[in-house]
Parts: C-alpha cells; structure tokens; sequence
C-alpha cells in the first residue's frame, strides 16, 4: 500500500514540469489572442474618429493643381478626365455637341420627368431627396432655382441641366450604393462646372478669398478632395491675385 503511494508521488512529480509547460502555454495564447482583440479595436476606433473628422462620404482623390491660380481654379471646377459613370453610359464631354448628346442620355433616367425614369425605393428617395435639397447643388445660373428637388422628391424646373443631374443622382444612387451623399453631390459638381465654367470658376475664385467655413455647398464639394496644404495656398493666391473667369457661354440647353 505504501509502495503504491510512493509511485503515485512519484509520477506527481514527474508530471508536474508538463502541466506548468500547459498551462504557461495557454497564457501565452490568451495574452497574444487579447493583444489582436486590444489592436482591432484600436484600429476600428481609429478609423471612425478618422472618418468622422474627414467628414461623411468623404473620397480622397489626386488633385493635379500647378502653380498658375487661373489653371488651378479650372481644375478644381472643370473636369479634366470621365467621371467614373461615362464609358457605361456611352457619354463624351470632350467637345460642345458631345456634352449635349450627354445630358440628354443622363436626363433620359431623371424621376418624374425622364423618358425612361430610374424607380427608386423609399432609402433612395430619401438620399435623393437629401442631395437635390441642399441650395446651390442645382443650376441656379441657368433658372434660379435653388435646389434640384422640392422635399417631395419633384423637379423644381425642366431645363436640360437640372434633368441630368437628376437622371445622373438617380443613377449613381441606383448602381453605387457604397457612393455617400458628399461624392455623389462631387459628381454633380463637376457637371456644373462643366455647363456653367464662367460662372462657377468666377464663384470658386471668390469664395476662396474668404473662409472655408463659408463656402457654398457646391464649392464645398469641388474643393473636398484638397489637403489642407493646397488649400491654404490657394485661399493665399486668391486673395493676393486678381481672377478674371473664361468669357465661356453656358453649355446645354435650359
């Protein structure tokens, strides 16, 4: 009987270095598992402060600005490469004749008032509704309107350009969910600038002299994609030097 305890002893014993290795072990797999869990965390905190400080929607893109204020100001209003929707929709903005072939594809998907009108369901009507409300995202220089939409989602005028940024809204709402509000708005802008560029790089050059925080809507988008760097130095330029806008007549058809 005592001999038997003996070697149970003894095997206690000689295990004893075995469980310490075990168990030192699955410490060292729960520190390392609570280290990536604390690093995620980390991460993901890091990147909604990031998003929330950026803004909503915001899309980081290159801007190729020079040193000539004028050509910088163009630039930022007038598009220079397809947006990102043109080869699916068969559009070319490269020449007069090509923008109004354009604009009459575009307006073609408008609600309400195109030939062949997107549906939207009840989430897309409220972003379209968002984006078509806010003052100036619209072509005011064309019918005075205000805004591109009434809050209930109706055309507030029946000019080409207001139906194909609405047809356009409608589109990129419809096939690029993953697009916000801000970036879609972006893409309108750049339609304006390209049917109104006197008037909008005139507006641009303008309000750059003054402070960002007082920027219309649609500068606000046009000069979303800019460091802050580039911003400053263009706010320096445009009020150290004069801006005389392209004699450039409205494109399209109101």
């Amino acid at each position: 009987m005592f001999r038997n305890q003996e070697i149970a002893l003894l095997n206690l014993k000689n295990d004893a270095p075995n469980e310490i290795m075990k168990y030192h072990l699955l410490f060292q797999k729960s520190a390392l598992v609570l280290i990536i869990a604390l690093l995620l965390t980390n991460q993901a905190i890091a990147l909604r402060i990031g998003g929330h400080l950026m803004g909503p929607g915001h899309k980081k893109e290159k801007m190729e600005l020079s040193n000539d204020f004028s050509k910088d100001i163009a630039t930022l209003v007038t598009p220079v490469s397809a947006p990102l929707y043109a080869s699916e929709l068969g559009l070319d903005f490269s020449t007069t004749e090509n923008i109004d072939a354009s604009i009459k594809k575009l307006g073609l998907m408008a609600p309400m008032q195109g030939q062949n009108p997107l549906p939207l369901d009840d989430e897309e009507l409220k972003r379209y509704i968002a984006i078509g409300t806010e003052p100036t995202v619209t072509c005011e220089f064309c019918c005075g309107v205000d805004t591109l939409v009434r809050k209930d989602g109706s055309p507030t005028c029946s000019c080409a350009h207001s139906i194909a940024m609405r047809g356009t809204a409608a589109y990129l709402i419809d096939n690029y969910p993953e697009m916000s509000n801000a970036e879609i708005s972006y893409e309108l802008m750049r339609q304006k600038g390209m049917y109104f560029p006197s008037q909008m790089q005139k507006r641009m050059a303008s309000e750059l002299a003054g402070e960002a925080s007082d920027f219309t809507p649609d500068i606000r988008y046009l000069a979303q994609n800019l460091t802050e760097s580039e911003l400053t130095t263009l706010q320096k330029k445009a009020k150290e030097e004069g801006f005389v806008p392209p004699d450039t007549s409205m494109v399209g058809g109101c």
